[in-house]
């Protein structure tokens, strides 16, 4: 029997039977366990096999599209180096015709370097400056130090080998002579 106590002391009490009823949880079988958990791993194994389908093909397409950007900048600098080249084969033509002296050989050789430089330098190439200065072991390379009086220990006396730098970082040191101790008297 199912008995409440009234809230209000002058009620009387529910005599009323009730079923009480009882929840009633059904146990899997190991089988349907068994099948559910199958289930559900392969489902999970196919989504790990879509996501590393997915991850490979955002790979693949970041190099191709870098390789398409690196194609694009060789491009626009072949497209500035040929006048330069151009040059190079005209006066070339010119001197082994005949029609051209050395000194016309030698000016043709100097615009081309010109036309050479600036197509760099729009890239974003610059010279590394060395000659004269202090001895910089992360733009310069010290290929030999010689003994002088002209200038202070540690500073460039000559450049054998012009160095070069896009921005900040260097794409060939400098080769250079470096100034070492006083010779003794």
């Amino acid at each position: 029997m199912n008995q409440t106590q009234p809230d209000d002391p002058g009620q009387k009490p529910d005599t009323t039977t009730e079923p009480t009823k009882e929840r009633t949880v059904e146990i899997p079988s190991h089988e349907q366990e068994l099948a559910r958990l199958r289930e559900e791993r392969d489902q999970l194994e196919q989504q790990l096999q879509r996501q590393l389908a997915d991850a490979a093909n955002v790979r693949r397409r970041q190099r191709q599209e870098m390789d398409d950007q690196k194609k694009r900048v060789i491009e626009g600098l072949t497209q500035e180096l040929l006048p330069a080249l151009d040059s190079f084969a005209m006066a070339l033509a010119a001197f082994d015709g005949g029609t051209a002296d050395a000194k016309s050989l030698v000016d043709g050789v100097r615009m081309t370097k010109v036309l050479l430089c600036g197509a760099l330098e729009r890239h974003g190439l610059q010279e590394i400056k060395a000659d004269g200065q202090v001895f910089d072991p992360l733009r310069h390379e010290a290929v030999a130090v010689e003994p002088t009086t002209q200038v202070p220990e540690g500073q460039v006396v000559r450049v054998l080998q012009t160095g070069y730098q896009i921005a900040d970082r260097v794409v060939r040191h400098a080769r250079v002579v470096v100034a070492g101790p006083q010779p003794k008297s």
